[in-house]
């Protein structure tokens, strides 16, 4: 009797630890309390006199005339320069986390990302393209698209290596995943060369700009560029957990995942 309550109490125990639902939840409200502070002080810090408090108290004024908090000016500053920056800025981080863990998932590694399969590579070369090119040969193209043309041109970049890659790893109507990732490196590699001899052939101002883009500056950020690249984000990140039965189940095994009902085929593609 006494084996029995101390295996009882065992197997309770065991499944508490391996309960991390309430603890997973917990994080995500700290990291999302993390996020609302970093956003405040993103907008707030700097030059201007906008504080938080007055920023904040402009937001629960509503802005209605005559009882603005902000002065003209630093509404300007906040409204116009800094935050379509911290709003771009979110989206990317969230467009960049989500897609990391959909490549861990797919690969089964906790170490993959965008970066392994040459995605980032292809769309390095496809905005490095742009940059060094943009007022010779791709003249027309970046004249048509105006500033639309660099982001256009990274997202063809990566969406061109995509496919290309998915052709190569993709035989009688199965996806390897091994030869995913050793082409991807290889595609990667290719990309990189190409980007280095644009880079050998830029001058100085192409050079600076070249820098601040693979920096990640989002000092072009506005409105426009946001509300074009806002809505697919968006789109793909509602997405997204619609796929986390299927990868948590891949993560078993592509046979065990068939077993399971999940479509493999169907899934690598989406994913």
């Amino acid at each position: 009797m006494v084996d029995q309550s101390i295996a009882g109490a065992g197997i309770m125990a065991t499944a508490s630890d391996g309960d991390r639902s309430g603890r997973a939840r917990i994080v995500i409200l700290l990291l999302c309390l993390g996020l609302a502070v970093a956003v405040l002080l993103s907008l707030t810090s700097g030059a201007s006199d906008a504080s938080a408090v007055s920023v904040v108290g402009d937001w629960l004024s509503g802005a209605a005339p005559g009882n603005e908090a902000l002065s003209a000016r630093d509404r300007l500053i906040v409204y116009d320069i800094r935050l379509p920056r911290v709003t771009l800025g979110v989206l990317i981080g969230a467009a960049l986390a989500v897609s990391g863990a959909v490549m861990q998932g797919l690969f089964r590694n906790p170490l993959a990302d965008p970066g392994l399969i040459g995605v980032s590579a292809g769309a390095s070369l496809g905005a490095v393209a742009v940059i060094v090119l943009g007022a010779t040969v791709l003249a027309p193209v970046t004249s048509m698209l105006g500033t639309l043309a660099l982001p256009l041109a990274a997202f063809c970049g990566g969406l061109a290596t995509t496919l290309v890659l998915y052709q190569v790893a993709t035989r009688h109507g199965q996806t390897s995943v091994a030869t995913m990732l050793l082409a991807g490196i290889a595609l990667a590699a290719l990309a990189m060369a190409l980007t280095g001899i644009l880079i050998f052939m830029a001058d100085d101002r192409q050079l600076r700009d070249l820098t601040f883009w693979q920096l990640g500056s989002l000092a072009g950020a506005t409105w426009q560029k946001i509300g074009s690249v806002g809505p697919v984000i968006v789109l793909a990140l509602a997405a997204m957990p619609f796929l986390a039965r299927g990868l948590n189940a891949l993560a078993l095994g592509e046979a065990t995942a068939g077993h399971l009902g999940i479509p493999v085929q169907r899934l690598k593609y989406t994913a």
